[in-house]
């Protein structure tokens, strides 16, 4: 599998979660954000999963 299609896989099973768990908007005031609750939780999953889990470059 490659590396788009386990983040498209992710996304997908996140989305579908996401939907099965909230029932209301989440945000409802100010601006809307650029990016939607299930794009930034999949960024977070992918990057753990691919080790990239720090703010800091660990010189490798």
């Amino acid at each position: 599998m490659s590396v788009e299609d386990f983040i498209i896989y992710v996304y997908c099973c996140v989305e579908d979660t996401c939907r099965t768990i909230v029932d209301q908007a989440l945000r409802s005031r100010s601006f809307m954000p650029k990016l939607s609750d299930a794009e930034v939780i999949t960024m977070e999953i992918v990057g753990e999963f691919m080790g990239k889990d720090q703010d800091k470059d660990k010189g490798i």
